[in-house]
């Protein structure tokens, strides 16, 4: 019997180095795919958070956006409460059909003035606007304009005093180049 394990000893080793090699192959395959599906899972995660952080750059820079524009219109908002809008009427006497809307800004110390229908005026005449304060004696000068050949003027202007709260507002006609001191009549007015 030693003789024929002393035969088969060899073929023996070798069977048991074949299966050992195959299973060690079959393990090298095993971790290979494992090694491979990893990497692929590593490369697809590398990708998705790629992706979550341009979301989140994205989602951000909207975020960012949306809070400027809604403080955008919030300032407009206040903006836009701050201004005082009157509507000047043609007073008894004068064309009925003219009008004016001035609006009053008090923070900036400016307004804006935008009338129609309003008639000509002589050559040495102009349309003078008037604040009126509380604090102020007399009106204050606000601009002096006149309406072009359809009747309509639309002016930016800043009086040349400060006024705290302009209350009433009216046009006068005064001299060419508007007078110190209201002295003509009131031709439009509004509170």
């Amino acid at each position: 019997m030693k003789g024929l394990w002393t035969r088969l000893a060899p073929w023996a080793v070798t069977a048991a180095l074949v299966f050992i090699a195959l299973a060690l192959g079959g393990r090298v395959v095993a971790l290979r795919t494992e090694n491979e599906s990893l990497r692929t899972e590593r490369m697809l995660a590398e990708v998705a958070y790629k992706q979550g952080q341009t979301q989140l750059a994205e989602r951000t820079l909207l975020a960012e956006n949306m809070i400027n524009h809604l403080g955008a219109s919030l300032r407009h908002a206040e903006d836009l409460a701050r201004l005082k809008v009157t509507r000047l009427v043609a007073q008894a006497g004068f064309a009925k059909e003219a009008q004016a809307i001035v609006v009053w800004d008090a923070e900036q110390q400016s307004g804006l003035l935008v009338a129609e229908n309003l008639p000509a005026t002589g050559a040495n005449q102009d349309y003078q606007l008037w604040l009126t304060a509380p604090t102020s004696p007399h009106p204050i000068a606000g601009c002096v304009f006149q309406a072009d050949a359809s009747g309509k003027a639309s002016l930016a202007f800043k009086p040349d005093q400060p006024v705290a709260q302009a209350t009433p507002l009216a046009i006068t006609l005064e001299k060419k180049g508007g007078a110190a001191k209201a002295a003509g009549l009131v031709l439009l007015s509004g509170k």
